[in-house]
């Protein structure tokens, strides 16, 4: 595992996650972010990155719990994408894009801006 629970909330200062359920989310981050990274990202290499690359990747890795705790959990990702629901007065029904779906990324929209100025992410082409 890339962070532990001390790192998430006392340096990263994320919100509260469930003690039970951060092993749990804490390591399907961590894929997450490595598939993000096209696999640069490895448990073995890790400890070989610069302390800001390391940073990067710790705060990248927070940022995927978070979003995964907050977008139903670890496993979040083994379905299709919720199409709608209602909660007391709150209802929220999916709005599909032009290619008709209504799921959302799996991977968190903070995670990929943290890592952009990595050059972890980069995927090839002309700039």
């Amino acid at each position: 595992m890339y962070v532990d629970e001390v790192y998430y909330h006392e340096t990263f200062k994320g919100e509260p996650v469930d003690p039970a359920d951060f092993p749990g989310l804490c390591r399907r981050a961590g894929e997450l972010v490595e598939e993000l990274t096209l696999y640069r990202l490895t448990k073995e290499g890790f400890p070989m990155m610069s302390a800001g690359l390391q940073t990067a990747v710790k705060n990248a890795v927070c940022a995927q719990i978070e979003y995964l705790d907050a977008n139903g959990g670890a496993e979040s990702d083994m379905g299709a994408g919720m199409a709608g629901g209602t909660l007391g007065k709150f209802s929220y029904s999916g709005s599909s894009s032009g290619s008709g779906s209504t799921e959302q990324s799996i991977f968190s929209p903070r995670a990929e801006r943290i890592l952009w100025p990595t050059g972890l992410t980069y995927r090839g082409g002309r700039i």
